[in-house]
């Protein structure tokens, strides 16, 4: 005798027997009930006390052995909440969860406090809420420690929230708390909260209440049988549960049989009751036999409709003795069973476990594929298949191309206000292009933006804010030939090591709405930056340089222009300005030039040969020293250089000591040229050698932070950038304005700001090259097509001596790129030479070239003599 339509899942390798081809109902609603006259010993049969055995005998299984089921001993009289809750103690042992029946029984103990009481029916769901109420009360005990607005926040919100899920009118927020509100109305959508119909229900309307905890139990029970791969664990429940009550239990099947009138309910429960009350069977069929049948009738229905008349007919038999021999009615062979739905195999215990080790396993993966995505790809958030962070981790740096609003140095607040202003450009640009005709297009800054010398990149910095300057400024203007800029950084490692990669990498960022026309920066004249030169101009890409200054530059792409002088202009003005001081009597006609012997520093190795060359052109007894530059290894066996080797730049420092010459350092400023002033504070504080540095001494001196360190030692550099005046002074150039403007840290002195390193003017006049040959294009009579080759085309324009051409006013002075042709340097371009010590203020001694408003007094007298070819 099976209970319901479902059955125990088929074993895997055994067929079914008699009757498993019969057609499946898996859609039929309401509640089986029999009736049993003269039950006898039939009840113990079908609900015994123990399975292991009853009586003498071992326990034959009438009804599969599976099949939840409650036998709870009714009393005369005993009201129908009590029997409830005895049934659902007994089926909670068959991990059946009821849910609402026990948020609707902790209410119905507590309706004499809340009749007639909102507020006390409020607190009531409070606390039965237990998840949430905790929530709100972690949350106002939180608030203490938090500002005002947010603890106002914290105190006010969780508590509105939790009062909207109380009332059970928000869908999505109440849950259980909505079901509620639907049973105490009768289903009403008008109806109030929850707390208000609570406080309605009367206590002693006991018909009323037992109604309600029979919803309850009927609806957890149809809950938990829904078959659906959201309700795996309804799927697993094959047989309805089995509630068998004695003859006292009328009252509550008199409810069911109330509730089973709306056949269209999903109620699966079957319920066996009993009394005293004989029945005349019609027939001589035995009457167990008799309730097989009506089972098949039953479950083997051919339409709703037949099978709805099965159902209002409740089956009513008189039971009789059991038989001597029960092994006939035995179903425990669970290969015999009546035909029935079969549980999905999704369901099963095996499925089940390997879902949850698969989806634990893929959430692994993902986890572990992000993770190895943010170590690998320097990237945030979570990992997408489909995209790309477009940068890389390459040893301890950070490299490949971003938006602003990725921070690819070593963190500091000043940094990171620079590039929120590029972040907010971006965005504007992109705001002002919906519906423009305005040329939109997206300008590289291409640089070394971290370091792995922990210092604090204030030129990269400085950089980032020129760029910043020349975008505000361009995408404020107006006109229909004023481009929009978006800028993308690229970095290419601290000693741009990465920079033909990062080159390869810029042709994968060819947007179409704004595309990339130009690359802007660049960094260290090394070999990895020739290599970038090379790759960028095979894609066609031009390039403005804003600090790079080795002669051989020129020569590596048509494509290359720069806004700084060469090496030759700065190596001429150092002999010139030695000149000047053995004139003086400051140093004897003597010069040692300290190096970095790094191969692959074209800037170094040619700046050094220059300068060499012209102090021995102004007679000057020369001598070139080399260092080995911090994080390389020093001179192997293979060494063929004659020049003497000074160790490294600290060591090279302290030989410097004593010497009545004129020191040049021809290296780079961080971490070299630091160490090296270390080194001379180390052995002669008191007395140190006249030290001129070549202009990447400025990377240094950009930082008064790391400077001041070393406060006794003054020393001269050359610089490429027009010295600006202090902040609320009148400005040679309204770029200096606007950056104080726009970044008040800039005016600190000492502290963060600029000083007069100029690599953010120079960075500015780079940006406003490459934007003044993008304006030119919208601004011919026949407007031509914004893209890198135009683009490239335009810079070539930029000499005064062509009717169309004109020159630019920078910041660092005059970018004049040529007298009667074009070239890929500006002429006459500003050298400066600066003294600083400490954490003072770099003084400006003088300098020479085209810089506009500049008076005599500022400019060395023998300016006039430098050679056309430096010029």
């Amino acid at each position: 005798m099976q209970d319901s339509p479902h059955v125990a899942r088929r074993p895997l390798l055994t067929g079914w027997r008699e009757g498993a081809e019969a057609r499946q109902h898996t859609d039929r609603k309401g509640i089986p009930l029999v009736r049993l006259s003269e039950a006898g010993a039939w009840p113990q049969a079908l609900a015994p006390k123990s399975l292991s055995g009853f009586g003498d005998k071992a326990v034959t299984h009438v009804i599969s052995p599976d099949i939840p089921r409650a036998h709870p001993d009714i009393q005369p009289g005993e009201p129908i909440p009590r029997i409830l809750a005895r049934i659902v103690a007994e089926l909670r042992s068959n991990r059946l969860r009821f849910p609402r029946y026990r948020l609707t029984a902790l209410l119905v103990e507590q309706l004499a406090e809340t009749h007639g009481s909102e507020e006390h029916a409020r607190r009531v769901l409070r606390e039965a809420d237990r998840n949430w109420g905790w929530g709100v009360d972690t949350a106002s005990t939180g608030a203490e420690h938090v500002p005002f607005p947010i603890n106002l926040l914290l105190r006010l919100v969780p508590g509105f929230l939790h009062d909207l899920r109380l009332s059970g009118r928000v869908p999505g927020l109440g849950g259980r708390f909505r079901w509620l509100r639907r049973a105490l109305s009768q289903d009403d959508r008008a109806a109030p909260g929850v707390p208000a119909l609570l406080a309605g229900l009367d206590p002693d309307d006991d018909k009323r209440v037992s109604r309600l905890l029979l919803r309850a139990f009927m609806d957890d029970l149809s809950r938990q049988y829904r078959r659906s791969p959201s309700h795996v664990r309804g799927a697993a429940h094959v047989f309805y549960p089995l509630l068998l009550l004695n003859e006292h239990g009328d009252e509550l099947v008199e409810l069911m049989a109330e509730r089973r009138a709306d056949l269209d309910r999903f109620d699966p429960v079957v319920v066996v009751s009993y009394t005293a009350d004989a029945v005349q069977i019609e027939d001589d069929e035995e009457p167990l036999w008799t309730l097989i049948r009506w089972r098949r009738e039953l479950v083997t229905a051919d339409d709703a409709a037949t099978w709805g008349q099965v159902l209002r007919n409740p089956l009513a038999i008189s039971a009789p003795p059991l038989p001597s021999d029960l092994s006939r009615y035995d179903v425990a062979d669970r290969t015999w069973v009546p035909p029935a739905r079969v549980a999905p195999w999704w369901s099963s215990w095996v499925a089940i476990t390997l879902f949850w080790m698969a989806l634990a396993g893929a959430v692994g993966a993902y986890a572990g594929q992000t993770a190895a995505w943010h170590r690998n790809a320097c990237a945030t958030g979570l990992w997408t298949p489909w995209s790309e962070s477009g940068r890389q981790l390459a040893g301890t740096e950070c490299v490949g191309v971003a938006e602003p609003d990725y921070l690819f140095a070593p963190g500091n607040a000043e940094m990171r206000q620079v590039q929120a202003v590029l972040q907010q450009e971006n965005e504007r640009a992109a705001r002002l292009s919906e519906g423009s005709d305005r040329p939109y297009v997206t300008i590289v800054y291409l640089a070394a933006l971290t370091s792995s010398d922990n210092d604090t990149l204030a030129a990269a910095r400085e950089g980032l804010a020129g760029v910043a300057i020349a975008q505000k400024r361009q995408n404020g203007a107006a006109g229909p030939s004023e481009p929009l800029v978006r800028i993308l950084l690229a970095n290419a490692g601290g000693r741009m090591q990465h920079g033909s990669r990062i080159a390869r990498l810029l042709l994968r960022y060819q947007d179409g709405q704004a595309p990339i026309v130009g690359v802007v920066g660049l960094d260290q004249s090394r070999q990895e930056t020739v290599a970038a030169i090379q790759e960028l101009g095979k894609a066609g890409l031009p390039m403005v340089a804003s600090t790079l200054s080795a002669d051989r530059l020129v020569n590596e792409s048509p494509f290359y222009f720069q806004v700084a002088p060469q090496n030759s202009r700065q190596a001429w003005m150092a002999a010139a300005f030695a000149g000047s001081l053995a004139a003086k009597g400051e140093v004897a006609r003597r010069a040692r030039v300290y190096y970095s012997h790094d191969e692959t520093d074209y800037y170094a190795a040619n700046l050094k040969s220059r300068v060499v060359a012209n102090l021995r052109e102004s007679r000057f007894a020369v001598e070139a020293h080399r260092f080995t530059p911090i994080g390389l290894a020093k001179p192997g066996a293979g060494d063929r250089s004659e020049d003497p080797y000074a160790g490294d730049p600290r060591d090279a420092g302290v030989s410097a000591c004593g010497f009545d010459g004129l020191v040049y350092f021809a290296g780079r400023g961080i971490p070299d040229f630091a160490e090296f002033v270390k080194g001379v504070a180390d052995k002669c504080a008191s007395s140190p050698p006249v030290i001129l540095g070549g202009d990447d001494v400025t990377r240094y001196v950009a930082d008064v932070r790391v400077r001041s360190a070393v406060g006794g030692i003054g020393y001269y550099y050359e610089s490429f950038a027009v010295a600006p005046s202090k902040c609320g002074q009148p400005q040679r150039h309204d770029f200096y304005a606007e950056l104080f403007a726009t970044f008040p840290f800039e005016c600190e002195e000492p502290g963060p700001g600029r000083t007069l390193d100029g690599h953010a003017a120079l960075s500015y006049d780079a940006t406003e090259t490459m934007i003044t040959a993008i304006r030119r294009l919208g601004g011919m009579r026949h407007r031509v097509p914004v893209n890198s080759y135009t683009v490239w085309r335009q810079l070539g324009t930029l000499y005064t001596a062509d009717p169309t051409g004109h020159a630019i006013e920078g910041a660092t002075g005059a970018l004049d790129f040529g007298a009667s042709s074009p070239r890929q340097y500006p002429l006459d371009k500003a050298v400066l030479i600066l003294h600083v010590k400490g954490a003072e203020r770099p003084t400006q001694i003088g300098a020479c070239g085209n810089i506009t408003g500049a008076t005599d007094d500022e400019l060395f007298p023998w300016c006039d003599s430098i050679p056309e070819r430096y010029r």
